[in-house]
């Protein structure tokens, strides 16, 4: 049995795995996330988790350069409020949340933009959404780690996110290590 940690970019977790853990890298968006995990997941009888980890932009300056749990995603740009349905739903969906394993932490707001900030989540990112989404089809457990490497709005969060991405690498791989991570 081995944990799957989907990462959608090299440079986000460059580093050797310890042994009972596979490197799954899915590519930037929700569409790329699903499409990778989803082929894994259903050719591979033998995984025992999932765990996202990834880079996210903040809106909260005090959770620059933190490592968060992520408690439960949304898909943030889902809008079919022009259709009658509730923010962040669509068709035949009952909530816009889905939990994580994890328990506790921040709401991440998923979305295949660089989303601005909103009341609803706490973070942003690309792939978070569509990997939940598939292990609540598969039946796997689902666990969420980001590390908030930028201020989503700040106009220079794309050198925020050059300058701080290993160390949201070394803080993952330190608490993966540590079996905090499940």
């Amino acid at each position: 049995m081995v944990w799957l940690v989907c990462i959608a970019l090299t440079e986000e977790l460059p580093e050797p795995l310890p042994e009972g853990y596979r490197k799954v890298i899915t590519g930037v968006g929700k569409v790329n996330a699903a499409m990778a995990l989803s082929r894994i997941l259903a050719s591979n009888e033998s995984i025992e988790g999932v765990i996202n980890y990834g880079t996210a932009g903040g809106f909260e300056r005090q959770h620059k350069g933190q490592l968060l749990s992520v408690a439960s995603v949304l898909e943030r740009d889902m809008d079919c409020t022009g259709l009658g349905l509730a923010p962040y739903m669509t068709f035949g969906e009952t909530v816009a949340l889905i939990a994580t394993d994890n328990g506790q932490g921040v709401v991440c707001g998923t979305g295949d933009s660089f989303g601005p900030a909103a009341a609803d989540y706490d973070i942003v990112e690309m792939e978070a959404y569509a990997l939940a989404k598939v292990c609540q089809a598969f039946k796997q457990p689902f666990y969420c780690y980001k590390y908030v490497s930028d201020i989503s709005t700040d106009a220079d969060a794309h050198q925020q996110w050059q300058a701080n991405v290993a160390r949201g690498a070394r803080a993952f791989l330190q608490r993966l290590v540590a079996g905090d991570c499940h």
